[in-house]
Order: C-alpha cells, then sequence, then structure tokens
C-alpha cells in the first residue's frame, strides 16, 4: 500500500496534514507563520531532550522550480522532520525569518540530513533571508546496501528500497518541477516533501549520524 496523505486541519496561520507512511504516522504543519515555526522548535527541542538518548538530527529538504527565464531560482519552501513531526516552511512568505529558527539552523551541535542536496545549502545562503545551516549532510554518502556497497550515486527510490524495503517511493519529477511558490501546496507535493525529510531522519538515525567527525555541509 503506498504512502497516504489527508488534511486535518486549516487555519489562519497554518495546514496540519496526517500522512501514513506505511504505518508511521507523520504529522505535518505547513506554514509561513513565524509563531508556528516557533512552536514546532520548542515542540521538538523538548521532545528530543526528554525523550531521545543521542543528539538532535533533524531530515530536511529545499524546493524550488525549475524556471527558463531565471538560471539561479530562489528556493521556495524548506522542510524539516524530527520523529514523526514534519514543518514545511513557505519561504516566500515570510516576511522575515523568526531568530529562533535561525539559531536552530545554525546549531552545530544539531545534525541536518538530507538526499542529492548538493545545492540546497548555496541556494539558502543566496536567497533574500540568508539562511546558514551549520551541520548539513548527504544520505548518500552513509548508507550502504546489502552487499556493503556505498550508495552515493543511487535515487531516492533506490535507497528506500534497499534501506526501508519500500517500493516505488520516489521523488517524482513532475512533482519537483511543479509550483512551490502557491500558498496552498496541493496534497502531492506535502507527500513528497514530508517523506522525503522523513526518509532522511529515520535513516540518519539508523546510522548515527550524530557521532560522525566530519566537516559541515559534506555534500556531493
Amino acid at each position: 500500500m503506498a504512502p497516504t496523505i489527508k488534511r486535518i486541519g486549516s487555519f489562519r496561520t497554518h495546514q496540519k496534514h496526517f500522512v501514513d507512511f506505511f504505518g508511521d504516522d507523520l504529522i505535518v504543519t505547513v506554514t509561513p507563520t513565524a509563531s508556528v515555526i516557533r512552536r514546532w522548535i520548542r515542540s521538538v527541542r523538548s521532545y528530543n531532550r526528554n525523550h531521545s538518548v543521542h543528539p538532535l538530527v533533524v531530515g530536511i529538504g529545499v524546493q524550488w522550480r525549475p524556471d527558463s527565464s531565471d538560471p539561479d531560482p530562489p528556493p521556495k519552501t524548506l522542510q524539516l522532520c524530527v520523529g514523526s513531526r514534519c514543518l514545511i516552511i513557505q519561504l516566500g512568505y515570510i516576511y522575515g525569518l523568526p531568530k529562533v529558527l535561525r539559531t536552530f539552523l545554525a546549531d552545530p551541535k544539531t545534525t541536518f540530513v538530507g538526499v542529492w542536496n548538493g545545492q540546497d545549502q548555496k541556494k539558502l545562503e543566496k536567497c533574500r533571508h540568508r539562511v546558514e545551516i551549520g551541520k548539513l549532510l548527504d544520505i548518500r554518502m552513509f548508507v550502504r546496501d546489502s552487499r556493503g556497497a556505498r550508495m552515493c550515486f543511487c535515487s531516492f527510490e533506490q535507497i528506500v528500497k534497499e534501506r526501508l524495503g519500500r517500493v516505488g517511493v520516489r521523488l517524482d519529477p513532475a512533482i519537483c518541477m511543479s509550483d512551490w511558490g502557491v500558498y496552498n501546496l496541493n496534497h502531492y507535493q506535502v507527500l513528497q516533501a514530508s517523506i522525503e525529510s522523513y526518509v532522511c531522519f529515520k535513516l540518519a538515525v539508523e546510522e548515527r549520524l550524530w557521532n560522525l567527525k566530519v566537516a559541515a555541509n559534506l555534500v556531493i
């Protein structure tokens, strides 16, 4: 059975969705609102402090729409995931990033893990918000298949199949190239963005990437 999504709340400041990822229940918040972002960060910090035995690990992803008229389109969304909590920040609708988010992203003790994210750091730093991330890794650098071979050049679909045993979970090119700058993201966009960041979080925890003594921003 494929992952499913349903909206469970629509508010003035944010939307909430429920995602079923093969029995893993995710709560996804989509927002451009500083107060909602602050609340989410406080929640995941508190949960990690009280229920986790390891430093904070965050699955992360960035979305933008390729544009033939703009060789370097700015990022439109930033998605974060800790455990079952996912947050999709609509960068195009935020006047200014809350300080707590900047501190959260720049914390060198927190490990941020994405996939095929070679452009993400540069795009975030160059956008009007000037977003900086302290320690950004690409999960492909650290996962291995059943034969012990590195998966550096494998697709997201191949990694999910090999490591999680789930078939057909892919980053659909049509969704990747859709308009991420709209205020009301559709279900396909929210589902793909949340699954991408959740899988990166899940595999990063399995690989215990918080223990790595590596340089920040290690990507391909």
